[in-house]
């Protein structure tokens, strides 16, 4: 790793204020969802392409992860195209938390499934678990799998699905 620009998270907070700095945050969408530096922009490093950074529009652009070991491989990423930013975040937003600054969270009732994610991986399950049952117990655990795909069926052709309904109760985000 190459020797990097680390700012403090309290550098960040009132250089955010300022107007001098533009946050990026590389941490995936999920994390970024259930917590996030409130003025942070998401580019996630699983996409990350150092060219299609926004611009800082007069800032500096800085950027930040967990605990700071992403956003230093970012910026590698970054000047190994020739790309030079301000720097990252030391620690990032545990640090920042820890400094006892301000953060985002989603709803408590929302977690980082989605209602569509949640059907699709009970269904997943009940089909896994038929086809293991059949396999060693009786032939007749296929009835299972065949429910769940009837159901699934059901779902896509009425718009109605009664394990959606099921997640959504529970709190789930519905996208």
């Amino acid at each position: 790793m190459t020797d990097h620009t680390e700012f403090e998270p309290a550098e960040i907070q009132a250089g955010l204020k300022a107007g001098r700095f533009r946050l990026i945050d590389v941490r995936e969408p999920g994390e970024h969802a259930s917590e996030r530096i409130p003025e942070a922009l998401l580019v996630p490093l699983s996409r990350f392409r150092p060219g299609e950074i926004p611009e800082g529009e007069g800032c500096a652009v800085v950027l930040h992860c967990r605990s700071g070991v992403r956003s230093a491989r970012a910026l590698d990423m970054c000047r190994s195209q020739g790309i030079e930013l301000a720097g990252h975040m030391r620690g990032g937003i545990l640090k920042w938390k820890a400094a006892g600054l301000p953060t985002e969270r989603a709803d408590r009732g929302a977690s980082g499934l989605t209602v569509p994610q949640a059907v699709a991986a009970s269904a997943t399950v009940l089909v896994v678990i038929s086809v293991g049952l059949a396999a060693s117990v009786s032939p007749w655990w296929l009835i299972l799998a065949a429910g769940v795909a009837v159901l699934l069926f059901q779902a896509r052709l009425t718009g109605f699905c009664p394990f959606s309904r099921f997640f959504a109760e529970l709190g789930l985000r519905s996208r």
